[in-house]
């Protein structure tokens, strides 16, 4: 789709996205969304993996995304619609280009929610996904993305040869291979989205508050939503197992407070200068420092 595309005829964007952050308990709220809020959950076509139904990768995949608005719209087929794909995070201008394309003044319309999450931690959690994916999946229904906490023999990375091989390298490029880590860049991420939807329309939510008073935060995502939501949001989905690392080393951690520091507090002073929705939570919750493991 070029950017300057419009469309003939309106096309029925979903009206509400959740756009990440990845690792930040998405599915949680999805789920809450899509089982009691009325909303309803992206078409699944044929060849499409089943985890379409929640998150719809289309913003965030070049093939899907040159397909156009209308082949994003017939997933949700003029209903009351969630696209809960959390890479969308990282491409403000997409979404804001195919909904002007769309027609309907949708682009001024549409409701968006991003959740944060202390960046270490969700590195951390990206990592034992990864690392649970590749220890119980067949290899032939392992990806690409979930082989990257593999090294060169096969062997699934430790948590702090993880960090050094991927993380890092992912965090010093500005595309290619680290995309999943690149999520942690809040500030520049929300900016863009700052710069092209009003404030009014994005509300950031804290996963701090979701692990421990979700009450609340389902509270403050009624409001936004302008609806009643029955049911009970969970805290969030969890992998528990024996394998599972529960704290970075100091090393780990060093390595990763020395970019994220300075991105934390710029994510700060952008949400205090740009204040969001009655409902959001201001000042927006500082993230506490993780606390580390070993020393490796």
């Amino acid at each position: 789709m070029n950017d300057g595309e419009e469309a003939a005829d309106m096309v029925r964007m979903p009206q509400v996205l959740l756009i990440g952050a990845q690792k930040a308990g998405t599915s949680a709220i999805a789920d809450w969304l899509f089982d009691h809020g009325g909303f309803s959950r992206p078409k699944v076509f044929e060849d499409e993996p089943d985890y379409y139904s929640k998150e719809v990768h289309f913003f965030d995949n070049d093939c899907r995304y040159c397909e156009g608005p209308k082949f994003y719209g017939k997933r949700f087929d003029g209903c009351d619609g969630v696209d809960a794909t959390p890479d969308t995070l990282q491409f403000a201008e997409r979404v804001y280009n195919c909904y002007k394309a769309a027609g309907g003044n949708q682009s001024r319309l549409v409701k968006i929610m991003v959740i944060l999450r202390e960046p270490i931690l969700r590195e951390l959690s990206l990592y034992n996904h990864l690392a649970y994916d590749c220890r119980y999946l067949p290899q032939s229904e392992r990806t690409p993305w979930q082989e990257q906490v593999l090294n060169s023999d096969g062997d699934i990375m430790s948590f702090d040869e993880f960090v050094a091989q991927v993380s890092l390298p992912g965090l010093e490029a500005k595309s290619g291979p680290g995309r999943s880590t690149r999520h942690g860049f809040y500030a520049a991420h929300l900016k863009k989205w700052f710069e092209l939807f009003d404030r009014s329309q994005i509300l950031v939510l804290s996963y701090q508050e979701l692990q421990e008073n979700p009450r609340k935060l389902q509270g403050r995502i009624q409001k936004f939503l302008g609806r009643e939501i029955a049911g009970e949001l969970t805290r969030a989905n969890s992998n528990d197992n024996a394998h599972k690392v529960r704290s970075p080393s100091n090393k780990a951690l060093a390595l990763l407070d020395d970019v994220f520091a300075s991105e934390n507090e710029q994510l700060y002073t952008l949400l205090e200068t740009n204040p969001g929705p009655v409902m959001e939570q201001r000042p927006f919750p500082r993230f506490s420092k993780p606390d580390s493991g070993k020393e490796s």
